[in-house]
């Protein structure tokens, strides 16, 4: 998540240290509106109130590649994706024969993480395989408590691809997470006791086939997720336990010209320990090549939900070459959201509930300079009718402490990013967001007005590089949770980061993050971290 926030567009808010929760947000809309995929599976929690993925407790260990999406993409991916999708890859082996990789690092708040990870290609198989361990002594999560909220998890990650004849390939991946989390109610006065932790554990796989028949290709994939949570809260355990199974069919046609056509179906059911839904989807989309310098895509996607009446989601987007260095984007979609099945109990939330809807434009020019050097402006604009949102103040459901309620989202703004190579030896990366988000009229919490990162790359020696990022973020209104004398506003951090090639295959590395100490909060009442240095070892093998 801290990694994704230096990226324009995107923010986030954590409640407390590692493994408390964490959100992350594409153009001002939280992780309910941001779909989150792992080796193809599905991993937003069905059982959580807002149906998003908790990036608290994620780190990069056995991570390959990770992809965002912003935007409305429902026409593609179905519910949910009104923000933007984030598609995350673990470990895929890069060279022929078995090979291998270990880190261990270590730093303040007495924290240690260990990775290790093996790759396996042959000619038809690919195999890949990871596993780490995280622990930290944390800091308190509330700013009024004073005791350490630690964090320990165990993640695994495995992917399998073997060809079996020229035309037919199947695989697997898997992820599993077993984590145990401290953190702090929202006391306020520092009279709560702060005892609370969460244990999690987490499960996914997916199943599939690939097939190649001529100019069309097919893929089957079957995927099951289950996440299985406890929250104590004064030796008090309350459970949460949400499950997903999809079943997914992609074709596509491509006829080496001027147009290509990929099209599917999946059903997908969803659970938590109180209810059921199901959904059932058809989508297309026809990508046309009308020149050499235009590429245009249309999509159309139905959805038919057990709850609610079918949606229709589209989205047409183009990209137009105006010169090889000059390049216009531009695209228009709505999508929607159902509710969760927590929004849909009537002790939070209403049975009466209805889909969100949306509309999404974003207009960008990027102009192409020499190398992999580039500057990036795209203007965006997303509109959501009926958003649900937890009112505190809201008397109308059975919780006695809010309710799920109803409101209209506007949200707009610009992204502004680039690449410049100064000379051989340093690098210089920059971006602002501008967001305007604005919830029923009112300054949507969280969100920052203003975005400014700078990170400086520099290759100091042939075995040396260093990197110092910075980045300020301006304009942050608290939520009507925090307190009064909460810290969330202007803030400005500094990293810095250095790696040495000690042998070929041996790195050391240093990290120190929030280099000036800086004092604030991104959720008010809840701390973050302060001056913190991480030393660690990489070796491959």
């Amino acid at each position: 998540g801290d990694f994704l926030t230096f990226q324009p567009g995107i923010s986030s808010s954590g409640n407390g240290p590692l493994g408390t929760t964490s959100t992350l947000r594409i153009r001002g809309l939280g992780g309910a509106y941001v779909p989150v995929l792992i080796d193809g599976i599905d991993v937003t929690d069905p059982a959580s109130s807002g149906g998003g993925f908790d990036f608290g407790g994620l780190t990069n260990a056995g991570l390959g590649r990770i992809e965002v999406l912003k935007g409305s993409q429902s026409a593609r991916f179905g519910q949910n994706a009104v923000a933007g999708v984030v598609n995350i890859e673990s470990l895929r082996p890069t060279e022929d024969g078995l090979h291998g990789f270990a880190e261990v690092e270590a730093g303040s708040f007495d924290t240690r993480r260990g990775v290790l990870g093996l790759t396996a290609r042959t000619d038809r198989t690919d195999l890949a395989f990871s596993i780490s361990r995280t622990e930290s002594d944390g800091f308190s999560a509330s700013a009024a408590g004073t005791e350490d909220d630690g964090f320990d998890s165990t993640q695994a990650n495995l992917y399998l691809r073997h060809q079996v004849t020229d035309i037919f390939a199947a695989g697997l991946s898997a992820l599993y997470i077993d984590s145990r989390a401290e953190f702090d109610e929202f006391g306020g006065d520092g009279t709560a006791p702060f005892d609370e932790f969460n244990e999690r554990e987490v499960t996914g796989v997916r199943l599939f086939t690939e097939l190649e028949t001529g100019p069309v290709s097919h893929e089957l994939a079957y995927s099951t997720f289950e996440t299985d949570r406890v929250s104590f809260s004064n030796g008090t355990p309350t459970p949460f336990k949400g499950k997903r199974d999809r079943v997914e069919y992609r074709g596509s046609y491509d006829t080496g010209g001027i147009w290509a056509l990929s099209f599917g179906g999946d059903y997908t059911e969803e659970e938590d320990l109180n209810q059921k839904i199901d959904i059932a989807g058809l989508q297309a989309e026809l990508l046309l090549a009308p020149t050499d310098a235009l590429d245009l895509a249309l999509s159309v996607r139905h959805d038919d939900h057990s709850e609610f009446s079918a949606e229709l989601s589209s989205r047409a987007a183009l990209a137009w070459r105006i010169r090889d260095d000059l390049i216009l984007r531009a695209s228009a979609s709505d999508g929607f959201r159902a509710p969760t099945l927590s929004q849909l109990d009537p002790f939070f939330g209403n049975p009466a509930f209805q889909p969100e809807t949306s509309v999404s434009y974003d207009l960008g020019l990027e102009k192409r300079l020499d190398g992999d050097d580039f500057i990036r402006v795209t203007l965006f604009s997303t509109e959501i009718d009926n958003q649900i949102f937890f009112d505190g103040a809201s008397t109308r459901c059975g919780s006695g402490f809010g309710c799920f309620e109803t409101a209209d989202f506007e949200g707009e703004g610009v992204e502004l990013s680039g690449r410049i190579t100064i000379n051989q030896f340093v690098t210089l990366n920059a971006a602002y967001t501008f967001t305007d988000a604005k919830q029923n009229g009112v300054d949507a919490a969280r969100v920052p007005r203003h975005d400014v990162a700078l990170g400086l790359e520099a290759q100091i020696t042939p075995r040396l590089d260093g990197q110092v990022t910075i980045q300020r973020l301006s304009g942050i209104t608290p939520s009507t949770f925090a307190p009064a004398n909460n810290l969330v506003g202007a803030h400005t951090l500094v990293h810095v980061n250095g790696t040495y090639q000690v042998t070929d295959s041996v790195d050391a590395f240093l990290r120190v993050e929030n280099l000036f100490d800086e004092d604030y909060e991104t959720a008010g009442g809840f701390n973050t971290s302060s001056r913190a240095a991480y030393v660690g070892l990489r070796a491959s093998f």
